[in-house]
């Protein structure tokens, strides 16, 4: 199995695990690891932060139509027939993939500056909305994804989505931390 595929996560699992996404507010601090606790609260972009630690690439696993998992429905507010483009891109740092990150994109949400989302293709989704203003993001939820979510991922993954707003009912974001990102230099100051 190719590196690539280690990290894609499991649709079968990801289509039967019933995720409880908490709001990070009421998450136990003393269960997450203590460097990875401002990763997943920061407010920031976490591709800013990414690039402050290394050279980040972002490895595009897929950017087309498709059926978000009826979780992501929920969180969107869509209805069944409501089109969304599926983004799911590995974000590495000097190699080393540390992020997965799947974007639920509405066609509805498809207006203004965000028709461009289409034409991303290698560069990062959040550095492109992080560039508008009138941006509003929901707050941070989080949840820990199983071990089998990943593939060839020892230990169970920490998760976070949260929906940025600016047209249409938004886009959802959900990102999920490899163990890896511990051994980034943190960008954060002491944790």
């Amino acid at each position: 199995m190719t590196k690539m595929h280690q990290a894609i996560m499991n649709p079968s699992a990801a289509q039967q695990f019933d995720y409880r996404w908490s709001p990070v507010h009421q998450i136990n601090k003393m269960k997450v690891p203590q460097k990875l606790w401002p990763w997943l609260t920061t407010k920031d972009s976490l591709t800013a932060k990414l690039h402050c630690v290394g050279t980040l690439i972002v490895e595009v696993l897929e950017d087309a139509w498709g059926i978000p998992t009826a979780r992501e429905r929920k969180r969107l507010k869509l209805g069944p027939r409501d089109a969304a483009r599926i983004r799911t891109v590995l974000l590495k740092v000097d190699g080393q993939a540390v992020i997965y990150a799947r974007s639920v994109i509405p066609a509805k949400s498809l207006k203004g500056h965000w028709r461009q989302v289409k034409q991303l293709q290698n560069k990062p989704l959040g550095g492109y909305l992080f560039q508008h203003r009138a941006l509003k993001r929901s707050g941070i939820e989080v949840t820990q994804l199983p071990k089998h979510m990943f593939p060839n991922r020892p230990n169970s993954v920490w998760a976070r989505r949260s929906v940025f707003h600016q047209f249409g009912p938004g886009i959802l974001v959900n990102e999920a931390f490899f163990d890896e990102i511990h051994q980034l230099k943190s960008p954060f100051g002491i944790v």
